[in-house]
């Protein structure tokens, strides 16, 4: 009976931890969604490269949520996003991105 009982209990822990999990990737999903939104309809941006961008968002958000994350690594991190932006964009994209600096600088950090 005991063993049951312990069984049960670990069940329920571990699904309650999963459950904790799957909230904070769906609050990354939707704030990375609307980024991706924002970008590619500023932008008139393709599915594709929409969709590389949702992916890049939802790196950048699913990190941002450490807690134990450090200045640094922030600014690291910042910096990466920044240069796969660039990358990905043509020199036109980018001027016209780089001019909407509220829009770029939310994307960024």
């Amino acid at each position: 009976m005991k063993k049951l009982i312990a069984a049960l209990t670990l069940l329920l822990a571990f699904s309650i931890n999963a459950n904790a999990q799957d909230k904070k990737s769906t609050r990354s999903h939707e704030l990375a969604q609307k980024d991706a939104t924002e970008l590619a309809t500023f932008l008139k941006l393709d599915k594709t490269m929409s969709d590389n961008f949702l992916r890049l968002f939802e790196l950048k958000y699913t990190t941002l949520e450490d807690k134990n994350l450090s200045v640094e690594r922030k600014k690291a991190l910042a910096s990466a996003v920044e240069a796969k932006i660039r990358a990905t964009l043509d020199a036109t994209q980018t001027d016209k991105l780089e001019k909407n600096k509220e829009l770029f600088n939310r994307l960024v950090n």
